[in-house]
């Protein structure tokens, strides 16, 4: 039995170094997680992959680059910059136009850094609630035993 308790515990652990590797540690570099919804980015970027976009300066972007933007919906929007002009004219590498409006310095949310492709599934996973609740109880359930086994004997 205590074989199986190490193996669920093991599980768990690994879990928890998973969210804390993929989704708190990127935030302390200015680093956010985002699934792709859309595919206005193929064949590079897809829909189902999931992409870290890291926070930057406007006068880092350069003409090339695939950028995160707010568009006038309040959405998030993942497009490469073509040209620069009065803002970043962007465009998605399937569409066949470029974007109808520049995107301004302050909706710029940052820029691409890692693509994983087909990662949206980890996405959906850690970012759960039922997987934090999950891993919040392991880690406290470890506390206990911990403190349990070192004082029992």
């Amino acid at each position: 039995m205590d074989k199986w308790f190490r193996r669920i515990d093991t599980l768990l652990l690994l879990g928890a170094l998973s969210f804390v590797l993929f989704f708190v540690m990127p935030a302390f570099f200015g680093i956010r997680p985002v699934r792709v919804l859309s595919g206005s980015m193929k064949p590079e970027i897809v829909e189902g992959d999931m992409v870290y976009i890291q926070s930057c300066r406007e006068e880092d972007v350069q003409t090339g680059d695939v950028i995160a933007f707010e568009n006038g919906n309040g959405q998030m929007v993942l497009h490469r910059v073509i040209r620069r002009e009065e803002g970043f004219i962007t465009k998605g590498d399937a569409n066949d136009r470029e974007d109808f409006q520049p995107v301004s310095a302050e909706d710029l949310i940052g820029i691409l850094a890692v693509r994983f492709p087909k990662g949206s599934w980890l996405y959906e996973m850690m970012s759960s609630k039922t997987m934090r609740r999950v891993l919040l109880l392991s880690g406290l359930v470890r506390i206990v035993v911990y403190f349990f086994r070192r004082f029992s004997r």
